[in-house]
Protein backbone atom coordinates (compact mmCIF):
# COMPACT_ATOMS: atom_id res chain seq x y z
CA UNK A 1 0.00 0.00 0.00
CA UNK A 2 0.90 3.22 -0.81
CA UNK A 3 2.12 5.74 1.91
CA UNK A 4 -0.35 9.38 0.81
CA UNK A 5 0.65 12.06 3.37
CA UNK A 6 -1.50 14.72 1.98
CA UNK A 7 -4.40 14.27 3.66
CA UNK A 8 -8.27 14.07 1.98
CA UNK A 9 -9.09 16.36 -0.45
CA UNK A 10 -12.00 17.84 1.48
CA UNK A 11 -9.75 18.82 4.13
CA UNK A 12 -7.21 20.50 1.25
CA UNK A 13 -9.92 22.56 0.06
CA UNK A 14 -11.66 23.24 3.30
CA UNK A 15 -8.42 24.14 5.19
CA UNK A 16 -7.28 26.23 2.14
CA UNK A 17 -10.28 28.54 1.98
CA UNK A 18 -9.91 28.87 -1.91
CA UNK A 19 -8.24 26.82 -4.82
CA UNK A 20 -6.50 28.13 -7.38
CA UNK A 21 -8.40 27.32 -11.29
CA UNK A 22 -5.21 25.56 -12.24
CA UNK A 23 -5.45 23.36 -8.92
CA UNK A 24 -8.82 22.78 -9.69
CA UNK A 25 -7.97 22.29 -13.67
CA UNK A 26 -5.47 19.58 -12.53
CA UNK A 27 -7.65 18.22 -10.04
CA UNK A 28 -10.76 17.64 -12.71
CA UNK A 29 -8.01 15.65 -15.00
CA UNK A 30 -6.47 13.79 -12.38
CA UNK A 31 -9.99 12.17 -11.17
CA UNK A 32 -11.52 12.10 -14.97
CA UNK A 33 -8.19 10.20 -15.94
CA UNK A 34 -8.84 8.18 -12.64
CA UNK A 35 -12.95 7.60 -13.20
CA UNK A 36 -11.89 6.56 -16.92
CA UNK A 37 -9.61 3.79 -15.60
CA UNK A 38 -11.95 2.12 -13.37
CA UNK A 39 -14.48 2.13 -15.41
CA UNK A 40 -12.12 0.54 -18.48
CA UNK A 41 -11.44 -2.05 -15.63
CA UNK A 42 -15.30 -2.55 -15.25
CA UNK A 43 -15.68 -1.15 -11.92
CA UNK A 44 -18.27 1.89 -10.91
CA UNK A 45 -17.18 3.24 -7.76
CA UNK A 46 -20.23 4.60 -6.20
CA UNK A 47 -19.63 7.32 -3.40
CA UNK A 48 -17.44 10.08 -5.22
CA UNK A 49 -17.17 12.23 -2.32
CA UNK A 50 -14.06 14.55 -1.78
CA UNK A 51 -13.62 12.46 1.53
CA UNK A 52 -13.06 9.92 -0.95
CA UNK A 53 -9.68 11.58 -2.79
CA UNK A 54 -6.67 11.54 -0.94
CA UNK A 55 -3.26 13.62 -1.94
CA UNK A 56 0.11 11.89 -2.20
CA UNK A 57 1.51 14.78 -0.58
CA UNK A 58 1.76 18.67 0.17
CA UNK A 59 2.89 20.11 -2.71
CA UNK A 60 0.51 22.29 -4.29
CA UNK A 61 -0.40 20.27 -7.07
CA UNK A 62 0.15 16.65 -5.82
CA UNK A 63 -0.87 13.67 -7.23
CA UNK A 64 -4.90 12.43 -6.08
CA UNK A 65 -5.75 8.86 -5.46
CA UNK A 66 -9.07 7.57 -4.92
CA UNK A 67 -10.07 5.65 -1.62
CA UNK A 68 -12.44 3.74 0.02
CA UNK A 69 -13.98 1.47 -2.53
CA UNK A 70 -16.34 -0.15 -0.22
CA UNK A 71 -19.53 0.06 -2.42
CA UNK A 72 -17.93 0.08 -5.73
CA UNK A 73 -19.52 -2.80 -8.35
CA UNK A 74 -18.61 -4.74 -11.25
CA UNK A 75 -20.18 -3.37 -14.45
CA UNK A 76 -21.77 -5.85 -16.50
CA UNK A 77 -21.14 -6.19 -20.48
Amino acid sequence: MELCTGGELFDRISNSGKISESYTRHLFLSIGKAICYCHSHKICHRDLKPENFILLDNAEESPIKIIYFGLSCNLKG
